[in-house]
Order: structure tokens, then sequence, then C-alpha cells
């Protein structure tokens, strides 16, 4: 049944935004020296990211690394300065608030992650990511949540996923008076499109967003985007808002 209720939605990426690295970088660590082979690089750096993800698993496998050490060591990866009393704030005040991670990560990592010091899994509704699971054989694998349907990125499109969810809310009687849309990277751009003049994005400062933000600023025949934007580095100019 329809609640008619209006809450504020607060959209959050994963990587660099709730924790403060890379999930996929963090995890690389466990490699033979810290460090993995240059030819898995080389993928990454081509935008392939699942793909790579799924040979860095492999090749964690193949020496002797199991899916138990992976998950176990996610619940070590540091969060961003502050982001813990977000997400707590966030948890305290449900009736005024959702929240949802769109993150090119996956869900294992995340999940992980998020068991992690205390923090209360129910505070996230819903999580959109790159579909994580581990087989018979105890190896762990990855895929894309999506085919290639942006040219955003090649696994995931936050800007069909985020107007979905709101259609989703509404039709069980929940709207958003505001979307406040906290993340790093480039593929961020793409939903933040499609905000509005009472939203907010929030791009982490030192980050491709902030840069991709500047560069449509400066560009006369692209559109500017109609939220509000202010900038953020820690946790705490995120409770601000």
């Amino acid at each position: 049944m329809a609640t008619g209720k209006t809450k504020v939605l607060a959209v959050f990426d994963f990587d660099r935004t709730i924790i403060d690295y890379n999930s996929d970088d963090w995890v690389a660590r466990l490699c033979p020296g810290g460090e993995p082979p240059d030819w898995l690089w080389e993928k990454y750096r081509q935008g392939l990211f699942m793909e790579c993800v799924e040979e860095l698993l492999e090749y964690l496998h193949d020496n002797g690394v199991s899916s138990e050490d992976i998950l176990k060591y996610m619940t070590t990866v540091p969060y961003t300065d502050g982001m813990k009393d977000v997400l707590k704030f966030i948890n305290n005040n449900k009736d005024v608030f959702d929240c949802i991670v769109m993150s090119g990560s996956n869900e294992l990592f995340i999940e992980a992650a998020l068991k992690a010091d205390g923090i209360e899994r129910t505070v996230i509704s819903k999580v959109y990511t790159n579909v994580g699971y581990i087989n018979e054989e105890g190896r762990m694998h990855v895929r894309s949540y999506h085919d290639k349907v942006c040219k955003c990125s090649a696994d995931l499109c936050k800007g069909t996923l985020l107007p979905e969810y709101i259609r989703e809310r509404a039709q069980k009687g929940v709207t958003y008076k505001k979307v406040v849309y906290v993340g790093d990277g480039a593929n961020d751009l793409c939903p933040c499109k499609g905000l509005g003049s009472s939203d907010v994005v929030m791009p982490r400062k030192g980050y491709k967003l902030i840069d991709k933000i500047k560069e449509m600023e400066t560009n006369p025949t692209v559109d500017n985007l109609k939220a509000k934007v202010i900038p953020w580095e820690r946790g705490s100019e995120v409770l601000a808002v």
C-alpha cells in the first residue's frame, strides 16, 4: 500500500567514497610481492574492469590466496575519514533518509567491507554493483552488472539505475524531495546529469568527477548540471549538507 512519504535519497559510490581506497587495488595487495603483474594492470587501464578483476582473482587463486583470505582482507580496508559517522547518522534517521550504494566494485567486496567496524548493514536499502560469487570449488568470480549499455562504463551504468530506483520507490508511495549524490569517479557523472535543481552533487576533491564537472562548465556546447555542486573531502562535509 502506498505510504505517501517524502524523504531524502542519499546515494553513495563505494570506492574512494565510503572506503578510502579502490577495492580492486586493496585486494591486489594480496598478490605475491604485494603487486599484480603488469599485464593485469594494462587491461585495467583499457577500462575492462570486471575482466581484469576476474583475472586478478584467478591469479590470486593460483597463488594460494583463498576466497576467505580475500573477504577477510576486505574487512580491513580503511573507511574515508568521517564516513562511518555519515552512515550512522543516516541509520539513526531512517524516517528522513533512504540510502543506496552504486558502485563499480562487486557485491562480495562491498558486503565484506560493510560488515566491519560496527556499521549497520540495514543503513543501505539497496546496493547496485557488479556480480560476485564463489563457486563449488571455493574460487571467487565476478561479472558485469550491465553489458556495455552506456559509454560511461563497460560494466555498470549508474545513470540507468538511479532513475530506475526512484521509479520503484514511487510505485511504493515514497518520493524524494532531494537527492544527494556523493562520489568521486568519472562514471559518477552519468547519474548526476539527470538530477534537478533541488538536488545536490558532491564530488570528492582531487578525483575525476570534480574534473569532469569543471570541464562541462567551461564547454559551451555542453549543458551544465542542474543540481547544486558541493565538493567534499571528509565525511563531516557530507554531514553538513
